[in-house]
């Protein structure tokens, strides 16, 4: 009970900041941004089973949401790198816990299909090669390790069988590749909303789909 009370003010939080983002109120977004991340946390810690290790991980990788959510609230080549490598963290930490139900070759094929998909469309050609005349190899190789990490996420919430959990892991991936590209190449429509939106939504669709599943 307590943990759907907690999801439902993450999810009015997070309308906030949609709010914040779309009409640039920078004040609001920073609380209603690291809030919302915060409250679901409290989601993952109370809607899971207690005995069960997937909440530990589930709490783990929202924890680091709210590190990464935070460091991208800071301007400059250090705070996106420090974002980048909280949320690398986070993510391996919800695929962790998708783990604990198995993996599913079958189940696994549309993760790997998505991810291929997601990867070849403009990443590999586009948002890679930007990264790389933007920060040299060294952020090149951290946009390619971070894409391996979301890829792990992706497939390994597919892997579940858990189709809330496997839609979640799909919104987050498409929530870091407009932020890439938006970062590395240019603008696309939609502008910041088109990271947030599927970003909240993703996070919280994994969070519910693996803590109940």
């Amino acid at each position: 009970m307590i943990g759907s009370v907690f999801l439902a003010l993450a999810a009015v939080v997070a309308v906030i900041d949609w709010w914040a983002v779309a009409r640039e109120r920078r004040s609001v977004e920073l609380v209603a941004k690291p809030l919302t991340m915060a409250l679901l946390v409290a989601t993952a810690a109370t809607l899971s089973d207690p005995a069960s290790d997937v909440r530990v991980w589930l709490v783990i990788g929202a924890l680091f949401g709210v590190v990464g959510d935070t460091a991208l609230l800071g301007d400059g080549e250090g705070a996106f790198m420090a974002g980048l490598g909280a949320f690398a963290v986070g993510h391996l930490a919800y695929a962790v816990a998708a783990v604990s139900f198995g993996f599913s070759w079958a189940w696994a094929v549309p993760g790997l299909v998505f991810v291929a998909g997601l990867l070849g469309y403009r990443f590999a050609t586009r948002t890679l090669p930007g990264a790389v005349a933007h920060g040299g190899r060294v952020l090149g190789g951290a946009v390619v390790f971070y894409a391996a990490v979301i890829s792990a996420m992706v497939v390994t919430s597919w892997a579940t069988g858990l189709i809330v959990a496997a839609v979640g892991g799909m919104l987050f991936a498409v929530s870091d590749w407009v932020l890439g590209h938006r970062r590395f190449v240019g603008p696309l429509p939609g502008g910041r909303l088109a990271i947030m939106v599927p970003y909240h939504v993703g996070q919280a669709l994994l969070i519910v789909g693996l803590a109940t599943g």
